[in-house]
């Protein structure tokens, strides 16, 4: 299992280089300011990486008829290849729930980016609980209850022991 951390400056170049090799950055100098950051650990590398605001009122201003109110909305996420298929990012949407469970927040959000691997995004946030809410096409909102998020987590540690 992933060591799920808040990132430290001296993660700034790997994650940079983590979000370019999944087309979601743009090759400079990684600067997380204003955002939550959480980071995936695996063997003392890092592997995922999570951007995320607590307290968004992310698709009120859209106009978003099933938006939910105030909620954590995830802005970024990225694994790398070599972790994927083995938790890290069910692991980083379990520590931004518990996040914003303590926050406050009952909502999660996000929008799926476009391009090459936007079916495989869409088809992991799935899985993971996420539905459509709102009109389908290009910037279209998933969200899953933060209850939800935990209780498929919880469900999963049950089985394990």
């Amino acid at each position: 299992m992933p060591l799920i951390r808040d990132i430290v400056q001296a993660d700034y170049s790997v994650v940079e280089e983590l979000l370019y090799s999944n087309h979601l950055g743009d090759g400079r100098f990684y600067d997380p300011e204003g955002l939550d950051v959480v980071v995936a650990e695996l063997h003392g590398s890092v592997v995922g990486v999570a951007e995320f605001q607590l307290h968004c009122d992310f698709g009120h201003d859209e106009g978003r008829e099933a938006h939910p109110g105030e909620q954590t909305f995830i802005s970024t996420m990225a694994v790398a290849l070599t972790g994927r298929r083995g938790g890290v990012g069910r692991a980083l949407l379990t520590e931004i729930a518990r996040r914003a469970q303590k926050a406050g927040d009952t909502f999660l959000a996000l929008v799926p980016q476009d391009g090459a691997d936007a079916a495989d995004r869409q088809a992991f946030f799935q899985a993971c609980g996420f539905t459509l809410y709102g009109p389908a096409g290009p910037g279209a909102a998933w969200g899953c209850p933060v209850s939800e998020m935990l209780a498929v987590k919880g469900a999963a540690d049950a089985a394990s022991e």
